[in-house]
């Protein structure tokens, strides 16, 4: 049986998680509650949970405060958010568990079936990814699933990323190469804006690895990694202002 602790600062959505729980999770125990980081972090302690449901704006803090106590926790945690658009966008880097207030019922109880189903070692990296993350603002590392198994990538190793369907292609320095079992489109909205650019339907480039632009054919980006990328008409204005900017800077 797992054992749950919940720590959000609104008594309103703890009262709905207890309740949610206790009628949909019959394998679940709640061992207890708290409404902020300090008695979170006494409650983790006398408790000793299995999983950890986190909010991430607390009065005396963040989720990020709290778990930043623990340095090699043992228990996992499902975060809780309705507003942090950055914690949304490192969440979804790191492949990590999270659930947007209201909640919903259905997702939360697929959200506690499987955070068990993830290794220890992976379920390690990518948190320490995330608290890294969370102490810049950004975001430095994204974890791809590939048929080989699962990638942690810098975002600044990415030199470009091309669509194929349903896949993608991610084309990384040092000539690496990693084929993606999902859309280019679930990926372009998690890169920060001002470092990657859509030059064509179906290519994505980093503009810190544009080499040359070409004027051969109605333009290229050739790239750090030798590529060539086509530069589609309607965004080639944008792209030149993209560059300069970033020329500036």
């Amino acid at each position: 049986m797992k054992r749950i602790a919940i720590i959000d600062d609104e008594f309103d959505s703890r009262q709905s998680l207890k309740t949610l729980i206790g009628s949909l999770c019959p394998d679940v125990e709640i061992c207890g509650e708290a409404d902020g980081v300090e008695t979170g972090y006494l409650l983790i302690r006398q408790s000793k949970p299995d999983v950890i449901l986190l909010d991430i704006t607390m009065v005396d803090g963040t989720g990020f405060d709290l778990l930043d106590k623990f340095h090699n926790p043992e228990f996992r945690t499902i975060f809780i958010t309705s507003h942090d658009e950055f914690a949304l966008k490192a969440f979804r880097y790191n492949a990590l568990d999270y659930l947007l207030k209201p909640i919903n019922s259905s997702e939360l109880v697929q959200t506690l079936d499987k955070i068990s189903a993830v290794t220890t070692k992976d379920y390690d990296e990518r948190m320490n990814n995330l608290l890294e993350s969370n102490k810049t603002q950004k975001l430095n590392k994204i974890m791809l699933t590939s048929m080989d198994g699962m990638i942690f990538v810098k975002v600044d190793d990415i030199v470009r990323l091309e669509s194929d369907g349903s896949y993608t292609c991610f084309y990384l320095i040092n000539n690496e190469k990693h084929l993606i079992t999902r859309a280019m489109k679930d990926f372009e909205e998690l890169f920060p804006e001002d470092q990657f650019f859509r030059l064509h339907l179906s290519h994505l480039v980093n503009i810190s690895h544009v080499k040359k632009i070409l004027r051969e054919d109605g333009g290229y980006a050739l790239m750090q990694d030798g590529g060539k990328v086509p530069i589609a008409r309607r965004r080639k204005e944008e792209f030149l202002e993209v560059m300069k900017r970033k020329i500036l800077q």
